[in-house]
């Protein structure tokens, strides 16, 4: 009697597991291309600073969802990348960035590489509001050339305008884009993912 006791509870404790590993399969989920990625950023990066290839951290602002589950979970972390960089000159040249998505972490740590859109930003060169500047320069240079010499002064003292303006205008340094903690941009992925989750 003691045995088959024993034998019961033995079974019981077995079929006990075995519905609960049922209740904790894993199941794959596929996430189609052109599904939105978005991403807050972790770190600043600016183009006076970084380079290219540096890589760079966030973490997933939205839970991604397939089917009515959660195939990637916000707060996930990401591994970004930046693919191009152009420092900004102090005249014409403006500053460039462009950065992608390499890999995505879930909370369970399963790593999965991604391929998504590159982001790309351009800011202004210095052109515009330098021309402005030289042209003030030489402006004014002749104005007092003009009230010293009359036509000679006049145009000694705008070449001597220009030159100051221009010198004015290369002192103010490069143009810097920069991207901060906590800017959110989105990806979108370029191919499908197929992710692992516990289907609980």
């Amino acid at each position: 009697m003691i045995k088959l006791r024993m034998v019961a509870l033995l079974l019981g404790g077995i079929l006990l597991v075995i519905s609960s590993c049922a209740k904790f399969k894993e199941v794959k989920l596929n996430i189609p291309s052109s599904t939105r990625l978005e991403i807050t950023l972790s770190n600043s990066v600016q183009t006076n600073v970084n380079q290219t290839g540096e890589h760079f951290s966030g973490s997933v602002a939205s839970p991604v969802m397939v089917e009515g589950k959660v195939a990637i979970p916000q707060g996930s972390k990401v591994d970004l990348v930046i693919t191009k960089l152009v420092k900004g000159g102090t005249l014409k040249t403006p500053p460039e960035i462009a950065f992608t998505a390499k890999e995505i972490t879930l909370p369970d740590g399963k790593t999965y590489a991604v391929v998504t859109n590159e982001i790309y930003h351009k800011g202004k060169s210095h052109t515009d509001r330098e021309v402005k500047m030289i042209g003030g320069g030489a402006a004014a240079g002749a104005i007092v050339g003009g009230i010293i010499g009359k036509g000679k002064g006049a145009v000694i003292g705008a070449a001597a305008g220009a030159a100051v303006g221009t010198g004015a205008a290369a002192a103010t340094g490069r143009e810097n884009l920069e991207l901060v903690p906590g800017q959110v941009v989105a990806f979108t992925l370029m191919q499908p993912l197929t992710v692992t989750i516990t289907n609980k």
